[in-house]
């Protein structure tokens, strides 16, 4: 990032140094405005430049450090923060509080296990436990995956209330992943209507060829909408009953 044309020539080392403790107080900003956090008013809290703040916004964007809402457009931290933060989660975090949930889930099928939660437009992998088998899903905790084509993010999106669910949907683009994504609001709808009727929600090699996803939406301990578990299962050994001890795990073992 260069310096901004009325700032004094500087070393460029020092002029390095300035531009990452402008871009640390900006995600310190972000937080403390919440969801003021519009690109104005991040300028006007850290009394920066317009261009300078405009550029950290676009970098810090770009690598994945912040996202925006797509409920209101402000700015909200991204996925790398969460990659970087989440060994030091504390006991009280969704992943300590689904963690065990997970383990018995996987023990339950032998199948891989994912808790997420939506950041911006998409929905982040937060905590893994690994299918027994020696085929298994390739993830990795951080991972954005899309919303429309995951079963953990239809489940998602299927809780929210009416109106929240359509400002999502408003935002998401609805890329072709597969033969199989759906890329239609209406079509999308339709799904996300059926998966409130079953209670669960179903990627049928919509986000990967070759493997079947099936997801619920889960809670915070206030009660609050905070993401969702899935069960992923190749489509080669998803025979009836193993589909049946999948769908049952997901109801016994989720709250």
């Amino acid at each position: 990032m260069s310096a901004d044309r009325n700032e004094p020539s500087r070393p460029a080392q020092v002029q390095g140094a300035a531009a990452v403790t402008k871009g640390l107080r900006l995600l310190q900003v972000i937080p403390e405005l919440g969801e003021a956090a519009s690109a104005r008013a991040i300028q006007q809290r850290l009394e920066m430049p317009r261009p300078t703040v405009y550029r950290l916004l676009n970098t810090l964007e770009q690598e994945g450090f912040i996202e925006r809402n797509p409920l209101g457009g402000e700015y909200v931290l991204g996925r790398e923060i969460l990659r970087l933060a989440r060994q030091s989660m504390t006991q009280g975090s969704l992943q300590a509080r689904f963690r065990p949930t997970l383990q018995a889930i996987g023990k339950a099928t032998g199948e891989t296990v994912h808790l997420g939660v939506p950041y911006g437009c998409h929905m982040t992998f937060i905590d893994k436990v690994e299918s027994t088998d020696m085929v298994r899903m390739a993830s990795y905790v951080g991972m954005p995956i899309p919303m429309h084509s995951t079963s953990v993010g239809k489940a998602y999106l299927a809780a929210l209330g009416d109106a929240e669910c359509e400002q999502y949907l408003e935002k998401l683009r609805l890329e072709s992943i597969t033969e199989r994504t759906l890329t239609s609001l209406d079509a999308l709808r339709d799904e996300l209507a059926i998966t409130r009727e079953r209670g669960y929600a179903i990627d049928d090699e919509e986000n990967e060829q070759g493997i079947i996803c099936f997801g619920r939406a889960i809670r915070a301990a206030d009660g609050t909408l905070a993401g969702g578990i899935s069960m992923s299962v190749p489509r080669y050994r998803l025979h009836d009953d193993v589909r049946q001890k999948v769908i049952d795990a997901l109801f016994r073992l989720i709250e």
